[in-house]
């Protein structure tokens, strides 16, 4: 018996033995997938523009964007800043402007729905010596999307009127109307790759915009959807006509490369990126085509 109480310890420390050598194999492992399916999350963008229109050394402005697991923060340039604020979603809920030195002030709030559609936004601003309540809300029926914009300042009260076609999730077409219902402005949207290749205007505005892209994943999509959650697709376009922060091709799978306008009314733009280990830009240099202005980007991950 007692021959065999003692070959039953050795077994029990063989096989503590053999588990501890086991986990010391796996465990670097487990780090490893747990760190290479971490999600990919900012830190800080830091963005240099510089403007030689009326300098030959260039006027430089300097941003600074600060994010919080994920979100945006804080936008900083030299006097203006800008924080934002989210609600128990974690969606954006508000933005709060403040020019250094002054009482100048932008607010903008934004409402959602049960489903995190949209459903109003509204900007406080000044404008000269006018304080302006600008309000857009969304209705929503079927693939339509209906988006009136009205204006504290504004006699005739509707200052725009548009309606846009939802498709497979994504924005397809942009309707604007005049106070009696006519139609005065259509753009069609072209996706390729799941990327914004085309704006095209059809009626009134006929300016066509072409964008290219490259093949990694795209930082800008990156920033919008931690801001909007899943509906970002839909919500970013839509916003985009109102706060300039955002732009229509920031839902883009991929990261933008060149703008190129029918008209030369617009100033055509280009970038080249650098990238990390998981194909995200860590820098872009971008340059308008009359050289005028020259935008550098840095953009630091967790």
């Amino acid at each position: 018996m007692n021959f065999v109480f003692w070959s039953s310890q050795i077994d029990t420390k063989t096989m503590k033995t053999y588990f501890i050598a086991i986990m010391m194999m796996v465990f670097p492992c487990l780090l490893h997938s747990q760190d290479q399916n971490a999600p990919v999350r900012l830190k800080q963008i830091n963005i240099v523009k510089t403007n030689y229109q009326n300098s030959k050394d260039g006027e430089i402005v300097n941003k600074t964007v600060v994010f919080k697991d994920g979100k945006i923060q804080t936008i900083t340039t030299s006097d203006v800043v800008q924080h934002f604020f989210y609600n128990t979603k974690g969606l954006l809920d508000m933005t709060v402007k403040d020019k250094v030195g002054s009482d100048w002030k932008e607010v903008v709030n934004y409402t959602y729905d049960a489903d995190n559609n949209i459903t109003k936004f509204v900007k406080k601003y000044q404008e000269g010596n006018d304080y302006i309540t600008k309000t857009v809300t969304f209705g929503y029926e079927g693939a339509r999307v209906k988006v009136i914009t009205k204006k504290s300042t504004n006699h005739q009260n509707i200052v725009d009127d548009v309606e846009y076609i939802v498709e497979n999730g994504i924005i397809v077409r942009r309707t604007t109307r005049d106070r009696n219902k006519a139609i005065i402005g259509k753009i069609e949207y072209v996706y390729i790759n799941d990327n914004v290749a085309k704006h095209k205007g059809l009626v009134g505005d006929k300016i066509s915009k072409t964008y290219t892209f490259d093949d990694k994943k795209s930082v800008d999509a990156l920033i919008v959807q931690s801001l909007f959650g899943d509906n970002y697709k839909v919500i970013v376009p839509m916003i985009s006509y109102h706060e300039d922060e955002f732009s229509f091709e920031a839902i883009s799978y991929n990261n933008e490369m060149n703008f190129s306008p029918s008209s030369a009314v617009l100033v055509a733009v280009s970038r080249k990126f650098k990238y990390n280990k998981l194909n995200y830009p860590i820098s872009c240099s971008q340059v308008e085509e009359n050289g005028i202005v020259k935008t550098e980007k840095t953009f630091i991950y967790e």
